[in-house]
């Protein structure tokens, strides 16, 4: 069960109906729970979605400026590579040491996380990616690749 909640000044709410069902059921496990009971629970602070556009409109700038990596699909793994966001894993068919790129997805990674990566998104593309292209003009380009979206 997975639910998205605010903190109100009354306490945690759902951001929904749905999340608020899924919360009162939670809340309501845990208060009939018997000692020594077991519960599994995991938490996050779900991501900014203007940040993850502005990932998205990033993806799309390496993907119509690079030849090498022309699909948004192919300008992710570029990117997480770049950022060093892998595992490192042996071929079994070759015994070569291959880079295998982490999930970035909203289970993953969490907003503190992302914003790092994110900079760090920026700074390889700019460095390794789209070398020839000045920051001034990389960051007027996601701003209009953005707002074209909205």
């Amino acid at each position: 069960m997975k639910a998205i909640l605010i903190k109100t000044p009354k306490g945690l709410r759902g951001s929904t109906q749905l999340d608020q069902d899924a919360w009162a059921k939670f809340r309501r496990k845990l208060e009939t729970m018997q000692p020594g009971k077991w519960l599994r629970f995991e938490w996050s602070s779900p991501r900014n979605g203007k940040h993850h556009r502005k990932l998205m409109a990033l993806l799309q700038l390496v993907a119509e400026n690079s030849e090498v990596y022309p699909t948004v699909e192919k300008a992710l793994i570029a990117v997480k590579l770049v950022t060093g966001h892998f595992d490192l894993m042996v071929d079994p068919k070759t015994g070569e040491i291959v880079q295998i790129p982490k999930s970035i997805s909203y289970e993953a990674m969490g907003q503190e996380d992302f914003d790092s990566w994110y900079s760090q998104a920026i700074d390889g593309v700019l460095q390794h990616i789209l070398a020839t292209m000045p920051r001034e003009t990389a960051e007027r380009l996601l701003d209009h690749i953005v707002e074209g979206w909205a």
